[in-house]
């Protein structure tokens, strides 16, 4: 009878979703900080993916670009806001 059972093939929608979001993340986190969202949304997909039993190479991938993206984007983020604030200041001390 086993012999017959049709081979459930795993859903791949979600986990290719989540490695392209995660991808996505680490390249938009270079405009400034724009990869946030996609970084957001690949670590949610890769969530999903865990729970509904889905763990294959996509998903992996997905999560850790998601996790470098998300790094990135807060990393490249302060850094942004350091140097407005400190040419802010310098523009501040030489109208003084």
């Amino acid at each position: 009878m086993a012999e017959n059972t049709p081979v459930q093939a795993q859903p791949k929608g979600k986990s290719i979703a989540c490695m392209a979001f995660g991808i996505a993340s680490i390249v938009l986190a270079w405009c400034y900080g724009c990869g946030l969202v996609p970084a957001i949304v690949s670590l949610v997909l890769g969530g999903m993916c865990k729970k509904d039993g889905v763990q294959n190479t996509f998903t992996k991938v997905g999560k850790i670009t998601g996790i470098i993206g998300l790094i990135l984007s807060i990393v490249l983020g302060i850094i942004m806001i350091a140097v407005v604030a400190l040419g802010v200041a310098a523009g501040v001390a030489n109208n003084m």
